[in-house]
């Protein structure tokens, strides 16, 4: 086994190990948010509805540096860990259902809400694109910065020289680990596989480079898709983006003094927590799953068995016996929390 092999294998060996640690937590309980009852976080507002001392310390040190204004701020709070850092800009363009996009759990947890005004002098920074909303996917063919007198000015260095969209395309996307130390600002689409024509409509995004992960991951996602091996969730490409980036920023940086290696190294173990609402909603798929008796969905088995409910039902048909299976499975939560209400108060 190469040395590259044996890497990949040692760290999806913690990523499951991260993930499972999730199992048996005592659920969050639902609070009203945007008119609706809602737990974890906000699809709409994108608030974590979780006091932050519950959230990891890097996430928590993210979300009071950015409070103050300063998300690179080298200072720690209490001896803590630094606060969790991408290593590019990150641009989510939004194009599903809200319930379904997993993009939404880096802007829920790195920018306290949706809204989010950018500072241009920010690196690492998120910003949702909401096309279903209206909002404008950003012309990206210069780079705006800010200039001395604070006047936003017209950067003479292209930004699509530095900007790229993680889209996987057989001809024209290149490996992110061979552009690495040009990104700057990530694009990523939140959308379903089999829906993805928005990078050949939109004038905009058709202007930036393609890239694809460099290496092939296993998916933890629980939902079920159809469009084969590899494919994995929004959060997942973006975590395993900013793994593979955020090594190769290292491996070419001139300064490799053993404090850059110790920072570094602490920024890579940092991201794994971009996957901290992810892991307690497939925590809690899993184990909803476990006590009605049916398949862990994202597993062989399960996916099976939706491809043949979907061939002997047809889509409609479909539809509708997951509807059914979700609204027993929403009263069985119900059910739970009130259940755990009732042994507090006790």
């Amino acid at each position: 086994m190469s040395q590259k092999s044996s890497k990949l294998e040692s760290e999806e060996q913690h990523l499951v190990k991260y993930l499972n640690s999730f199992y048996g937590k005592t659920p969050f309980p639902r609070v009203t948010c945007c008119n609706s009852s809602r737990s974890l976080y906000c699809k709409e507002c994108c608030r974590v509805l979780v006091p932050d001392d519950i959230l990891p310390d890097s996430i928590s040190l993210r979300r009071e540096a950015k409070k103050n204004g300063d998300i690179n701020s080298e200072v720690t709070v209490d001896g803590r860990q630094r606060p969790l850092r991408l290593p590019f800009n990150l641009h989510i363009v939004l194009d599903d259902r809200k319930g379904s996009a997993t993009g939404l759990h880096a802007v829920a947890l790195l920018n306290n809400c949706k809204e989010n005004p950018e500072s241009h002098g920010e690196s690492g920074s998120v910003m949702l694109i909401d096309v279903a909303n209206g909002d404008d996917i950003p012309n990206y063919e210069y780079q705006r910065s800010l200039s001395e007198d604070h006047n936003n000015s017209i950067d003479p260095i292209k930004q699509s020289e530095t900007a790229f969209l993680l889209f996987p395309s057989p001809v024209e996307s290149v490996s992110i680990e061979s552009v690495a130390h040009q990104i700057e600002t990530l694009v990523v689409l939140d959308c379903k596989w089999t829906k993805s024509s928005l990078c050949r409509k939109n004038a905009n995004l058709m202007k930036l480079k393609k890239v694809h992960l460099s290496n092939t991951y296993t998916s933890h996602y629980w939902r079920w898709h159809n469009a084969g091996d590899g494919c994995v969730s929004t959060i997942e490409a973006i975590y395993y983006a900013a793994m593979e980036v955020s090594e190769q920023k290292y491996q070419q940086a001139q300064d490799q003094s053993r404090a850059t290696l110790e920072s570094h190294a602490a920024d890579q173990r940092n991201l794994i927590h971009l996957l901290w609402l992810f892991g307690h909603q497939r925590a809690a798929t899993l184990e909803t799953a476990n006590r009605h008796g049916k398949p862990a969905p994202g597993t062989a088995e399960a996916k099976e068995l939706a491809r043949s409910l979907r061939k002997q039902k047809g889509e409609y048909a479909w539809r509708s016996e997951r509807n059914k299976e979700i609204g027993k499975i929403l009263k069985e939560e119900c059910r739970r929390m009130k259940e755990l209400a009732l042994e507090d108060k006790h």
